[in-house]
């Protein structure tokens, strides 16, 4: 299991959309806007304050324009986070097992996890789902003669007669 650490945890700026981890952005003096909780470095926190006349940078991804109002970075407020928002799901466990897994656990391939995970799938499969559809003629309004597919009650789909 991947251990969330200052130096494992990257912050990416919203400025020039660079990457650093969390340990070198805090090392280079990058800042968080109060306002967005979005992560600046010093060199664009000075482009936008010159250029932009101190607009935030976190409006380019779609967040109402507001002044910068940067303060240092909460780090350990973002490490909860990381740790609380790790990926999950088929690839958060593949991504897990292949890259941070001790290599004596062994070496399990991504299409082994894959095929498990489709086998249970099946399995939850509903019998009444495998009734066989019922199709018949019907008369619309609209289209006139048509024929239909359904199975239980519910439509499937619908072809129109001559």
């Amino acid at each position: 299991m991947a251990i969330v650490t200052t130096t494992t945890v990257s912050v990416r700026c919203a400025g020039h959309n660079g990457r650093a981890t969390l340990k070198e952005a805090v090392e280079a003096g990058w800042r968080m806007c109060r306002v967005c909780r979005s992560f600046i470095c010093p060199k664009c926190i000075e482009e936008f304050d010159l250029k932009m006349n101190g607009t935030c940078p976190s409006f380019i991804f779609g967040m109402d324009q507001h002044q910068l109002s940067p303060g240092p970075i909460p780090v350990e407020e973002v490490i909860l986070f990381a740790e609380s928002n790790k990926q999950e799901g088929i690839t958060g466990g593949l991504l897990e097992a292949l890259f941070f897994e001790d290599e004596q656990m062994g070496f399990m391939p991504f299409y082994a996890a894959i095929e498990k995970k489709k086998e249970e799938e099946e399995e939850e499969v509903d019998e009444l789902s495998l009734e066989p559809p019922k199709i018949q003629e019907e008369m619309w309004s609209s289209f006139g003669f048509v024929m239909t597919k359904r199975r239980r009650g519910k439509f499937i789909t619908w072809e129109k007669i001559g």
